[in-house]
């Protein structure tokens, strides 16, 4: 995305920011159109629409960031080194659309699983993702513990 909202740390770099894309509803928005001529189909793109604008993510070579709430806003930040698992899906809808999800597993009590659903199609940001994972990781000397 052009331009970062959030500012970054010294050393931070940006990996990716934005808001769930529409091809992450895409079954959903195309069902939304076609009853548009009944007029439902205006309430479940406007519920859409409110769901993709309640969230926004910026992904960072330290952190994740999630921004959530439509009236209200709450933001939780995850640091990397606190992660255990990262995971990129793609069901068959996706992958015709170009959307992914990808799928953070944490050392967290209150969130342990984060869902980042409508990232790009391709696996760059996944790629990265998992990268500054294993850096973080590297950086505060966290070991893996089979449990």
């Amino acid at each position: 995305m052009a331009g970062s909202r959030r500012a970054l740390l010294d050393g931070e770099n940006l990996i990716w920011e934005g808001r769930p894309s529409w091809r992450a509803f895409a079954g959903a928005t195309i069902l939304g159109w076609a009853l548009s001529i009944v007029l439902v189909g205006f309430v479940i793109l406007a519920v859409l629409e409110v769901k993709k604008r309640s969230v926004a993510w910026m992904v960072s070579s330290r952190r994740i960031e999630i921004e959530r709430g439509f009236l209200s806003r709450r933001i939780d930040t995850l640091e990397l080194w606190r992660i255990k698992d990262v995971e990129f899906r793609q069901n068959l809808w996706e992958r015709m659309v170009g959307a992914s999800t990808i799928i953070v597993t944490a050392r967290d009590e209150v969130d342990p699983v984060v869902q980042l659903r409508g990232m790009p199609g391709d696996r760059s940001v996944f790629d990265q993702l998992s990268n500054a994972v294993l850096v973080a990781r590297q950086q505060r000397g966290v070991m893996n513990v089979a449990q």
